[in-house]
């Protein structure tokens, strides 16, 4: 007998959706029958504003780092008096609360019985409204997590490292030695058996001899990719591939500025982005959550790029700190900095190495199996047990709330 289970993300960036997706992935393949509601919470609000929402965060992430900066960084503030803080989650919870209710109508008419999200948007609304007759978990996608993730009310969390469950411990989050699991990030399937490196670069049409270097700049598109593929204009020996995701405008230029230059190809977004992982002898990319769980599951020799501030940059200082990668400071040394290591043996295995100390390829499956097991548990007990306790939402402190609904679900 299969599981009911709704998964939420919403497109903001391309992590939060392509960890939904894995989760989906993982469970229809791993629980035969089970059927799982995969959603982008931005679909339930109107279409101008979900471009707004979007194409504000697209601006910021790409043109102005400083900006995102500053958003990130006030909202995951503790203190009460930053003004900005506060101004974007009145402003959050007054659009999750207006259109929360088409989504509640999906659930109702869905039943999951279990409900994950990937992103904290619209999750607010959701935790005041819901009855908990199912238990909702927030699924991290990223090494640390923000403090709009660590919402009380919700009935576990599975985060990507050890570090993120210190953050809810203090927190005081209610419960976090129980209710937080250190799983890791959800990839897909397809990396816990890549095609080897000839294989791949047999698919892709790259000489099996050749140096590769992979300039990624995730699923949006960001960082300096041009600047940094500047610097090996000269390497005509190698194979240069540069991935704009989205970002046509970027694709375009790049396409134009190396069309001389035929060992550099510049690519926009690609289905198979595994494969160019696995043909490549180095990796230069902006530490994404979800790019960066990917790439250490090959246990690649990778390079950071332009981590925007907050959560990359998070991503990146986790990732050096464990020897899993190195940072590129000034692109215009990558190309430099790429010979120096593929001279260096030591140095190059060191940091795969690394990577593969930290390469947790079955965070998604693991993710499952806990989810299932509280499913069965809960199927197993007599009906009048299962029922969760909804508290009064406006006269109930939050963190009750939560000690509440952990006690009655056994969580």
């Amino acid at each position: 007998m299969g599981y009911r289970i709704a998964v939420f993300y919403a497109s903001v960036g391309c992590g939060h959706k392509s960890a939904a997706e894995a989760i989906k992935e993982w469970c229809e393949v791993e629980y035969p029958g089970s059927e799982v509601m995969c959603r982008d919470v931005l679909d339930y609000v109107p279409r101008w504003i979900s471009r707004a929402v979007v194409s504000s965060y697209l601006a910021m992430a790409r043109s102005s780092p400083w900006l995102w900066s500053r958003f990130y960084r006030s909202t995951d503030s503790v203190s009460k008096r930053d003004i900005f803080a506060a101004f974007w989650e009145d402003i959050h919870k007054s659009l999750s609360r207006a259109y929360v209710k088409n989504l509640l109508r999906d659930l109702d008419d869905f039943k999951p019985e279990a409900i994950l999200a990937t992103h904290f948007f619209g999750m607010s609304a959701l935790l005041d409204k819901w009855d908990h007759s199912a238990p909702i978990y927030y699924v991290n996608t990223d090494f640390l997590s923000h403090r709009l993730q660590r919402d009380p009310r919700f009935d576990g969390w599975f985060v990507g490292s050890a570090e993120s469950a210190r953050q809810h411990r203090a927190d005081n989050v209610p419960g976090a030695e129980l209710t937080v699991r250190d799983f890791g990030i959800p990839i897909s399937r397809r990396y816990i058996s890549q095609p080897g490196r000839l294989e791949a670069r047999k698919k892709l049409g790259i000489d099996p001899s050749a140096i590769t270097v992979l300039l990624a700049g995730g699923g949006i598109g960001a960082g300096g990719l041009g600047e940094t593929a500047d610097s090996m204009l000269d390497s005509v020996d190698w194979r240069v591939e540069i991935i704009c995701g989205s970002n046509k405008k970027m694709q375009e230029s790049l396409q134009d500025k190396y069309y001389p230059f035929k060992h550099i190809n510049v690519h926009g977004f690609v289905e198979d982005i595994s494969d160019y992982y696995a043909a490549s002898d180095v990796i230069a990319l902006k530490p994404g959550g979800l790019s960066s769980a990917e790439t250490i599951s090959i246990g690649a020799a990778i390079l950071l790029l332009d981590p925007l501030p907050g959560q990359e940059q998070y991503n990146c200082d986790y990732l050096l700190e464990h020897g899993a990668a190195i940072r590129i400071y000034d692109n215009r040394r990558a190309g430099e900095l790429i010979k120096e290591l593929l001279s260096s043996r030591g140095e190059l295995e060191r940091i795969k190495r690394g990577a593969r100390n930290l390469s947790r390829p079955m965070a998604a499956a693991d993710i499952l199996s806990h989810v299932t097991g509280e499913i069965d548990s809960r199927r197993s007990r007599p009906p009048e047990t299962i029922h969760v306790f909804a508290p009064e939402r406006e006269t109930e402190e939050p963190a009750l709330a939560g000690i509440r609904r952990s006690r009655v679900a056994g969580l």
